[in-house]
């Protein structure tokens, strides 16, 4: 009988090659995506953060609201025999707009 010589192959055949070269390219494509998508949130939230922090100075300052209407709170108190007592305070709302986005604030009159 005639011996066979063992071959000592070592490496990866080139199928083994293009699939790890597959799965690196999904991973890569998946992990990029979450990326724009974790950056785009962070983008966000600080434009949020910015206005939320204008607008405390409007409202601080007292001034840059664009509208204010005549407004009223009621509220009703009742005591211990269940008599209702309403209390009514008068104000207005003032209206401040930054950025798309608005907060209406009660100013009662002095």
């Amino acid at each position: 009988m005639r011996e066979m010589k063992r071959i000592n192959r070592t490496g990866f055949t080139l199928i083994e090659t293009i699939v790890a070269f597959a799965i690196i390219a999904i991973i890569l494509v998946v992990a990029l995506a979450g990326f724009n998508t974790i950056s785009s949130i962070g983008n966000k939230a600080q434009a949020w953060n910015e206005a939320d922090q204008e607008i405390e100075t409007l409202i601080a300052t007292g001034t840059g609201y664009t509208t204010s209407k005549d407004a009223a709170l009621e509220f009703t108190i009742t005591d211990s025999s269940n008599n209702p007592l309403v209390i009514k305070i008068e104000g207005k709302i003032l209206t401040f707009d930054k950025g798309g986005k608005q907060l209406n604030v009660f100013q009662p009159n002095e």
